[in-house]
């Protein structure tokens, strides 16, 4: 019997989960049907070079869900899991380091009634595990990340663009920016501004593809999808 999504978390080892072929229809990608039915790609990295493609997905149901990633090896594609605290939300940004080709994510809680709270996690191995680095409250649900950026020091600029918030409390909208000096453990309270800031050197490479997430892929759009981002050979 396949596992169910919400079951797949037990066969994580250091982040990976390995299937084993016995008893385990697999599709072309390495990957079982069930795992892609569950799943919705929201961002997707190309393979550049020896760096192997990932695509960012939300698994499971409307109700419980979880942000994992399908990461492209010599033997076909592997479902990654991420850390426990990132149930229930999302991905809002994917994007690799233009230097070292460490991969950064940001995942937003979707559930009702839950706060504007982004996680940021990060992998050093191609997304084969993952770190989280630390979270933030944002000013407004329906602020949208505008900018992301980190170097090698941890030194890093998230921008926050507020254009609309039917609040009766609503913040002003415009632009609002958060400093960090530790790799994203802890922010600097939002600086806001009416315009745009000048945005810091591109030190991330946003996903080179992004989704709706709203139209599920069918087995035969995600094999196209897969085989895209990895060709053979």
């Amino acid at each position: 019997m396949v596992p169910s999504t919400r079951s797949v978390s037990s066969l994580v080892v250091a982040g990976l989960v390995f299937w084993s072929a016995a008893g385990i229809a697999q599709s072309d990608s390495g990957l079982p049907p069930e795992i892609l039915a569950q799943s919705t790609p929201l961002f997707a990295l190309q393979r550049d070079g020896n760096r192997g493609a990932v695509v960012f997905v939300r698994s499971g149901t409307a109700q419980e869900h979880d942000p994992r990633v399908f990461v492209a090896s010599r033997d076909g594609w592997r479902l990654v899991g991420l850390p426990a605290e990132l149930h229930n939300t999302s991905w809002i940004f994917a994007g690799r380091s233009a230097a070292r080709g460490e991969l950064w994510g940001i995942a937003e809680s979707d559930t009702e009634g839950s706060g504007p709270m982004l996680q940021f996690v990060s992998s050093a191995n191609g997304g084969r595990s993952w770190r989280l680095r630390g979270a933030l409250q944002k000013v407004s649900r329906f602020a949208v990340v505008d900018l992301f950026s980190v170097n090698d020091d941890g030194n890093g600029t998230l921008i926050l663009r507020l254009d609309d918030d039917p609040g009766p409390n609503a913040p002003r909208l415009g632009y609002y920016f958060h400093l960090t000096k530790n790799g994203g453990r802890s922010w600097s309270e939002a600086i806001y501004s009416q315009d745009r800031p000048l945005p810091p050197p591109i030190l991330l490479m946003p996903a080179d593809r992004a989704f709706d997430g709203k139209q599920a892929f069918d087995a035969g759009a995600w094999e196209r999808l897969l085989a895209d981002l990895q060709p053979v050979g």
